[in-house]
């Protein structure tokens, strides 16, 4: 047995022995290459560079290998490298703009056929960047740098995301390719997902309904797992962990994965996370504001040459502090101690189990994909006593996505196919209820024709759907509770169907290597959900007491879209415009109606014809011939009309602006400084039943540094958010009309190591 111990460890010790590890960065004269793909050709082994252009590929077999490096907008490159074993080799890789590499398909999303080409508005964000890493307030901490991406808080760890003024269920988010539904209750319940496994989110701007049915009306926010152990054959992965000084909170993480010889791999990705109630800029607790999760995910599927799939199950757990109305009066704050994070009422617990399946198939002249996902999404509000619901709600969703694309030459042609079916169920024993149970079926077919054409690349979409809404307030607990549906029927049933047609073409056009046009004209569509149509209840954790409209017609948008793009040696400008008319445009105010008997007041959900238009900038720029120095500036701005009372729209994002000033030190450029502001102006266009709200501006300093030990790395990083403690209410806040104010001077600290 000793023998057979030894023989096994010298075994281990030699293979070890016999590869290496390959790092490096993707560069254009200096300046890094974005998300570029690293390729070895004879493993069937790759990478994606980061945002940065630094890549790294663990455990290659030692001697020589040919690698292929390609990028959107260069020539490919093939160099010979020789690993040596036991070591880590480190190259620069030179890339080469190129006119006819800029027509190059660059696969987005692989469920639809999106390219980097396709004539959208397409923006990326890395989501592994350590500066970053943890923030209190999930993805959108960091896709709030996107130019036209805004967030709605209610408080840290809920935000929803908006997109060129339009949000809550006009923008629809993709995880593990399910179109997640769980984030349409109300404007107090976030996203439910956090960057656990992420390694990027690519967002889409404008009506993207043709491709990704309803609700695609302001834009989609598309995640892309880490699948770093898809470059691995032996155990690598990460761990880490995170301190935000904000809340005392805490955050830890960790991945691992391997890929087997016959090309199966493993991988799972967990995470804790624990706050405390965070302080305003002030100094001042705000009571309640505290939360904590738990994440698990796993991965298994194989990666040959012409299949691959996929099947991973996540599950998130949440429990969100609720922060009430009358937080700022004294006398009624729920405020404690400092580091006190016990749940206290009312507060959310969230579930979510997601179970998804991605496959891919390529051949000559034919490509296919197919998704299958289950979702289930429970959701309980907690106001009174912590052994009663007072509002639960569990949501089953379904969703298949199927495509097949062509290759005809010229003329590229996809027919795609998307449907879910979604179980709502109000929970029994809840001890209130804003909505009845209901099942929506809904059911699409696309047709995605594009072509080439000397410089010019043209693309048009068109699509059909059919969605089915059936509300039921039969159950005893509904009858008990004296639920009504609109008009009272006799069966305590009613069926609501949307139906029609969308579409979108447009052109990209590149003019030379550094000027690129795309124009865009595409309609979008959403359906109202069934807070919109049938709420009638009184919301716990606020006090309000709801009302829908079961006779509002599906939301219709007409969108124009023109962008802009000019790169050259040092410079990266691009710049972006769009006019969207929305009919049928549907927003919640108050009314004069109150019912005294529960202190509520009465808001309804009304119908108008609406007008958005808008712009975005950003502008990145490398000075010097070392490329050390680079400075980033973007902003945006939009504008929203009610045509039918020449009024603004409420709940409309300021005009905001973003300044980088970074640095990339030593000599291996492993050292990153940094200083931010973040601008937003006045809002001055204050709608309907809302006052005008103050600008602010916030300073953000950051640094990291990243260590190699052998074949494995250490980052580290630390980022002050609000630096200067500013004390503000951003225009977008949930609770803005109750003076709640956002979180002060944030100190994060983060370690993670890569082994």
């Amino acid at each position: 047995m000793k023998l057979l111990t030894c023989i096994t460890l010298l075994t281990c010790v030699i293979t070890w022995a016999q590869e290496g590890h390959f790092s490096g960065k993707v560069v254009n004269e200096g300046s890094p290459v974005s998300f570029a793909t690293v390729y070895i050709e004879n493993l069937s082994k790759g990478t994606t560079a980061d945002e940065n252009g630094d890549f790294m590929l663990r455990n290659i077999p030692a001697g020589r290998h040919q690698v292929k490096i390609s990028s959107i907008g260069y020539k490919s490159l093939e160099e010979q490298i020789i690993i040596i074993a036991n070591s880590k080799t480190e190259e620069t890789l030179e890339l080469e703009l190129n006119q006819s590499e800029l027509n190059e398909v660059i696969i987005v999303d692989t469920q639809t056929r999106l390219t980097r080409r396709t004539p959208y508005n397409i923006s990326s964000i890395d989501m592994q960047g350590i500066v970053s890493k943890g923030n209190p307030n999930g993805m959108m901490g960091s896709l709030r740098e996107v130019p036209g991406v805004y967030g709605a808080e209610f408080g840290q760890g809920i935000v929803k995301p908006f997109i060129r003024g339009l949000g809550f269920s006009r923008v629809v988010t993709i995880y593990q390719g399910n179109k997640l539904e769980n984030h349409q209750w109300g404007a107090d319940h976030g996203l439910g997902i956090n960057d656990l496994g992420v390694k990027k989110v690519d967002v889409i701007k404008g009506p993207a309904s043709v491709l990704y049915g309803s609700g695609a009306l302001g834009g989609v926010l598309l995640t892309h797992d880490d699948e770093f152990y898809k470059e691995s054959n032996k155990i690598s992965g990460n761990i880490g962990t995170t301190f935000n000084s904000i809340s005392n909170g805490i955050r830890t993480y960790g991945s691992i994965g391997k890929m087997l010889t016959n090309q199966i791999f493993f991988a799972a990705d967990l995470a804790y996370e624990n706050h405390a109630d965070y302080k305003n800029g002030n100094n001042k607790i705000i009571g309640n504001s505290r939360f904590n999760t738990k994440t698990l995910r796993i991965h298994t599927g194989i990666e040959g040459e012409h299949f691959q799939n996929k099947l991973s199950f996540s599950y998130n757990d949440q429990k969100l502090g609720i922060i009430l109305d009358e937080e700022m009066q004294e006398s009624k704050s729920l405020a404690t101690t400092r580091n006190d994070r016990e749940m206290q009422l009312p507060f959310q617990k969230v579930e979510d189990f997601l179970l998804s399946y991605n496959q891919n198939t390529q051949h000559k002249d034919l490509k296919t994909s197919l998704h299958l996902s289950h979702h289930s999404n429970i959701r309980k509000e907690i106001e009174q006593d912590y052994d009663l619901v007072d509002l639960g709600l569990q949501q089953n969703h379904t969703f298949l996505n199927a495509r097949i694309s062509l290759n005809g030459g010229k003329i590229n042609h996809s027919f795609g196919t998307q449907g879910s079916f979604v179980k709502t169920r109000n929970i029994k024993d809840s001890q209130e209820f804003l909505i009845p149970d209901a099942d929506v079926f809904e059911s699409g077919l696309y047709y995605l024709a594009s072509l080439e054409l000397n410089s010019w690349y043209f693309q048009g979409a068109l699509r059909y759907d059919f969605r089915k809404v059936t509300a039921d307030a039969g159950s005893a607990e509904l009858i008990e509770d004296d639920f009504i549906l609109p008009g009272n029927p006799d069966n305590r049933k009613l069926t609501r169907t949307f139906n029609g047609f969308t579409g979108s073409i447009g052109a990209t056009k590149n003019f030379d290597q550094k000027n690129q046009l795309k124009l865009n004209f595409s309609t979008g569509f959403r359906a109202p959900d069934l807070a919109e149509l049938f709420s009638n209840g009184p919301h716990p954790g606020t006090s309000r007491f709801e009302k829908g409209n079961d006779g509002f017609g599906r939301e219709q948008s007409v969108q124009a879209d023109i962008n802009y793009t000019y790169r050259n040696k040092w410079f990266e400008g691009v710049f972006s415009a769009f006019g969207s008319k929305v009919n049928n445009y549907i927003y919640f105010t108050s009314t004069t109606e109150t019912i005294p008997e529960e202190n509520l007041e009465v808001w309804s959900y009304l119908q108008t014809n609406a007008f958005l238009y808008g712009a975005e900038f950003n502008l990145k720029n490398s000075w010097f011939n070392n490329q050390r120095l680079v400075t980033k500036f973007s902003g945006a701005f939009v504008r929203a009309e009610d045509l039918k009372s020449n009024r603004n729209l409420s709940f409309i994002p300021p005009d905001n602006f973003n300044l980088e000033l970074g640095y990339f030190g030593l000599k291996d450029k492993s050292l990153y400084a940094f200083t931010k502001l973040r601008m937003i102006s006045d809002q001055n266009r204050a709608g309907l039943n809302e006052e005008t709200t103050a600008g602010y501006t916030l300073l953000n300093l950051g640094l990291s540094k990243k260590f190699h030990f052998e074949n494995h790395q250490l980052e580290t990083g630390i980022t002050a958010y609000n630096a200067l403690n500013d004390n503000y209410v951003d225009h977008m806040s949930i609770l803005r009309a109750f003076n709640v104010s956002s979180p002060g001077r944030n100190i994060m600290l983060n370690l993670k190591y890569n082994f």
